[in-house]
């Protein structure tokens, strides 16, 4: 994992460029393990889009309970099935192509007042992660799909060395502890599970981008995704 990190000292390395059917539609699926900031980074995209009327006045906002693999249902944790998370997905994608499909048929537009921006807090790297079904011909579809709207996944990664401190902190948040040896194995289990992610993300064929979340700037992560840098 060291030596995949000393390749994003940038902090962000772009693995496949975005091409969406017009400039009415763009977005992204935070990706990422659950410490990495992907709800904070979510929160910053609203404040952004509330107070800069120079961005898309049409937001979409889904939490990750909306996409993601393991949900709470009836107050039990339990993961979705292959074919019922693959249709929750092209549901998902089916509902932005419908509201992008309106809008062009309007006309003539100014992306800020019809354009549409999407967040989803989990996508298709949760799913391909879990499911390692990258060379499907439902998870090459749901990629093109995606990327005709111009939603790419965003990958939020931590350094190794942190891992444990970024636990302890969401922990902490949570009014919980424990003890050294359960933080040690909980950061081990993190740092795998970013690894798997990482290759998720290289082997699907889906718009992806790392973002390194180390420094926790999340105004300033929000940013770069909002305007595209």
């Amino acid at each position: 994992m060291n030596a995949v990190l000393k390749r994003l000292r940038a902090c962000i390395y772009v693995f496949k460029g975005v091409t969406g059917m017009s400039n009415l539609s763009r977005g992204v699926m935070l990706e990422g393990i659950s410490c990495a900031g992907k709800t904070s980074t979510m929160y910053a995209l609203k404040r952004f889009f509330a107070t800069d009327t120079e961005l898309e006045r049409n937001v979409i906002m889904l939490g990750e309970h909306y996409t993601q693999v393991l949900n709470s249902i009836q107050g039990e944790y339990k993961n979705h099935e292959h074919a019922q998370h693959t249709e929750m997905l092209f549901r998902r994608v089916e509902m932005i192509e419908q509201l992008h499909g309106w809008a062009c048929s309007l006309g003539d537009f100014r992306r800020t007042s019809r354009g549409l921006f999407t967040v989803f807090e989990r996508g298709l790297i949760n799913h391909t992660s879990h499911y390692e079904d990258y060379d499907s011909p439902q998870t090459r579809e749901l990629a093109r799909r995606f990327a005709q709207l111009g939603i790419e996944a965003i990958l939020l990664i931590i350094s190794d060395e942190l891992f444990e401190k970024r636990i302890r902190q969401r922990d902490g948040q949570m009014n919980a502890s424990h003890g050294d040896a359960y933080y040690r194995e909980q950061a081990e289990k993190a740092k795998k599970h970013q690894d798997h992610m990482l290759r998720a993300a290289q082997k699907t064929d889906m718009p992806c981008r790392i973002i390194c979340t180390d420094a926790m700037d999340w105004d300033e992560y929000a940013r770069m995704i909002a305007y595209n840098q």
